[in-house]
């Protein structure tokens, strides 16, 4: 079979991209999970609602996409916040009750953006105009704006791990969660950030799709499915583990489908995770 270098450039362009957005939403479920121990599947709607606000500050506001994609980085933050401290907070240490609340939130949601906006799709400003053209393959710039924005949002979160008291206090917290509240840290505190944090990256993430794609109600199911495929391929709360897996689905999403049924990349992607479970069940880079 003739190999279209052009055709497999624009495919492996398209599938970074969707890569980098899956690990915005993977990085967000991996600290969530690590310093909350909950399975957040809210998450999805976080993105999609996130999406719809960034819609409506840039058509009824006017507003430039970058700063409507920068505020409702900012709202969903403080919904995270909320969500943390009323919802979370008063059922933290039980088993199937934060479960349960992050279903109902799930549901609360979906139901609120149909009322509220509708079941028509939207799309949003392109974030760029234009496209670049390498071995016959075109592809948009706007693609490359989405990769760049993922990349200064991880290397914020990375900054902030690493260069702040906050922030290694998160890291110690994810590590020893006994040994960090023996220090002084006060796990509340911790837990809002982290929901402030994860609620951020969905909300830049969910902007960034909906400039690529479309905005609806139901965008935040997929995602929200392919963030946790991410996190088991590469280790339950590990960020490493995170950009890793997304790349991998990406690359998976973008590529395969070109090539072959559209339905052979959402096999391939659960071919994966079963075979690694296999071999390393706690995923390339977790704990065992």
């Amino acid at each position: 079979m003739h190999l279209d270098l052009g055709l497999l450039f624009q495919a492996v362009g398209n599938g970074i991209a969707l890569g980098w957005l899956y690990i915005l939403i993977a990085l967000g479920l991996a600290l969530i999970f690590s310093i909350m121990d909950i399975l957040q599947f809210a998450h999805g709607e976080i993105y999609m609602i996130a999406a719809y606000i960034t819609y409506f500050l840039c058509t009824d506001l006017g507003m430039n996409i970058y700063m409507a994609m920068i505020i409702s980085m900012a709202a969903m933050a403080v919904v995270g916040v909320i969500m943390e401290r009323f919802l979370f907070r008063p059922v933290r240490g039980k088993f199937l009750n934060p479960l349960i609340v992050s279903l109902g939130c799930t549901y609360v949601f979906m139901a609120g953006a149909t009322v509220w906006f509708g079941l028509y799709n939207r799309s949003l400003p392109k974030l760029a105009i234009g496209s670049i053209t390498i071995f016959g393959g075109v592809l948009p710039i706007d693609r490359l704006v989405v990769v760049l924005f993922s990349l200064g949002f991880v290397l914020l979160l990375y900054l902030f791990l690493k260069g702040t008291k906050q922030g290694q206090a998160m890291v110690a917290s994810a590590q020893n969660r006994e040994g960090a509240l023996l220090r002084g840290i006060n796990p509340n505190t911790m837990a809002a950030l982290t929901m402030a944090i994860g609620c951020a990256l969905a909300a830049g993430a969910g902007t960034l799709a909906g400039t690529m794609s479309i905005v609806a109600p139901g965008m935040g199911g997929l995602v929200l499915l392919k963030g946790f495929i991410i996190i088991v391929i590469g280790g339950m709360g590990s960020l490493l583990g995170a950009v890793v897996g997304g790349l991998i689905m990406g690359l998976v999403d973008g590529v395969i489908p070109v090539y072959a049924d559209p339905a052979v990349a959402s096999i391939g992607a659960l071919l994966i995770v079963i075979v690694l479970l296999i071999i390393k069940p706690e995923g390339l880079f977790g704990r065992a």
